[in-house]
This record gives C-alpha cells, sequence and structure tokens, in this order.
C-alpha cells in the first residue's frame, strides 16, 4: 500500500478540514465502500472473517482485512483473538459503533425521503431504461 504525500495539496486541505470540523472525520471513515454494510453485519452478530466474507458479495479478502482493521482502530468494533488451531478471530460492535450505525440507519430514511430516485447515484450498468 502507497504512503500519502504529508506535504500534497489533497493531504494539507484534509487536515485542514479535519481541524474545522469533525464531520468530515466521520464522513472519512463512514463514505469508505464496506464500511457501512460490516457495520451493520456486526451489529446482527456476524462476528467471523469468513462469514463476513459469505456475506459480502465481491468483496476481497484484502479489503475486508483493511476496512475490518480501519473500524478496530476508529474503535467502532472490537477485535478477539483466540488462541486455537484453527486460529479463530471475532469481531464485536461497540457501543460507538452502535451509535453510528443508529446515526447511518437515520441518513439512509433521510436520503429515501429527500432523494428522488431518478438521480440516485447509480453505476451505469444498474440504470434501468424505461419505456
Amino acid at each position: 500500500m502507497s504512503k500519502k504525500k504529508l506535504n500534497s495539496t489533497n493531504t494539507l486541505n484534509e487536515y485542514y478540514l479535519d481541524e474545522r470540523c469533525t464531520l468530515n472525520k466521520v464522513l472519512r471513515i463512514v463514505g469508505k465502500r464496506w464500511v457501512s454494510e460490516i457495520l451493520v453485519l456486526i451489529k446482527l452478530d456476524v462476528s467471523r472473517f469468513s462469514n463476513l466474507k459469505e456475506s459480502l458479495n465481491g468483496i476481497s479478502d484484502n479489503v475486508l482485512s483493511n476496512v475490518l482493521n480501519e473500524l478496530v482502530t476508529a474503535k467502532l468494533i472490537e477485535k478477539e483473538i483466540f488462541n486455537e488451531v484453527p486460529l479463530r478471530v471475532e469481531y464485536r460492535i461497540t457501543d460507538s459503533g452502535l451509535t453510528l450505525v443508529k446515526v447511518l440507519h437515520e441518513l439512509c430514511d433521510w436520503g429515501k425521503a429527500n432523494i428522488p430516485y431518478e438521480i440516485r447515484i447509480q453505476p451505469a450498468s444498474y440504470t434501468k431504461k424505461v419505456k
């Protein structure tokens, strides 16, 4: 994985925005692909790596591992490693993560109520043509 240039304009802009508003930090975490889905699954007690992988169609092992590590670092989930053969790792949502999931559900409800279907962002391959 490549490291960010600490003096790049993009990095400096991120630091500037983060200092001005905590919301930017929150959006940087929850705006990443797979984060909301993983948080909801762990909240629903899907706690093992293999179960998460099965539940998330299309995610790679590497991406899942990276997102889980970022969520542990952000203290939204906890990771417990059991000293067994084979090694067993389980994830649990923290109180902070539970609070965030509630907020994400509220944002989803707001989006359903306020963003017309026609302008929701969709990949071109998913756009249906209406006759």
